[in-house]
């Protein structure tokens, strides 16, 4: 990855620029060509999606996902994006989610903030927050991102999303490991003797203790 492009990790944020359409590195349908360019021409953004072994340097795999659940996948190179945002703060979506759902999402922010970890989301919330249409209904799951760097973190966090997970709504999302995967929050939980780890462009198995690993020798750092 260029060094320009540190950062840009999946559940990230781009704009695409006007030219975007002559930076695809994959073909589209004429049909799907033409929903991305109304998209981008309303000045809505596309999610950074986990990008495919051949890739090359300086290429992004990114979503369109529609309030109807349609999804569009591209592939471009990295000069299409105009603007580019991290992953969304949670904090920051929590007045966009019904109103129901709130004070419980407000308590779980500043409870993962006294473990020194600033939660994200993705999923039908963060788009509902950057697009301003419709996504969340009440039968939604809530997507989060966690990046714990120390044990006692990660501990702390399963502990406080397995307690708040029974309740509506329904806490989804993903664990960034320190090597910059990630691992489903439930299954780690779970403690399972092998993971699903989804790496920035491949997926594989891992055995529970080579994850939990990574987070002590942040602890030895």
């Amino acid at each position: 990855m260029p060094p320009e492009m540190v950062g840009w990790s999946r559940h990230g944020w781009v704009r695409l620029g006007e030219g975007w359409a002559g930076c695809l590195r994959s073909p589209l349908a004429e049909a799907e060509r033409e929903e991305v360019a109304d998209w981008c021409r309303a000045g809505r953004p596309l999610v950074i999606a986990r990008g495919r072994t051949g890739d090359g340097a300086g290429e992004l795999r990114l979503g369109l996902a529609t309030p109807d659940k349609r999804r569009i996948g591209l592939h471009v190179a990295a000069d299409a994006v105009a603007e580019h945002w991290r992953p969304l703060p949670l904090a920051e979506a929590v007045e966009t989610a019904p109103e129901a759902w709130r004070a419980m999402l407000a308590e779980l922010v500043l409870r993962a903030l006294a473990l020194g970890v600033r939660p994200a989301v993705y999923g039908s919330l963060a788009w509902q927050h950057r697009t301003e249409l419709g996504y969340v209904r009440p039968d939604s799951d809530i997507d989060l991102l966690f990046a714990p760097r120390e044990r006692w973190q990660l501990d702390g966090l399963l502990d406080l999303l397995t307690a708040a997970c029974d309740g509506t709504p329904r806490l989804d999302g993903e664990i960034l490991l320190p090597d910059g995967a990630a691992v489903a929050w439930r299954e780690l939980a779970g403690r399972p003797a092998r993971l699903l780890v989804k790496g920035p462009a491949e997926v594989s198995l891992r055995d529970l203790p080579s994850v939990l690993t990574l987070f002590d020798r942040e602890d030895a750092a």
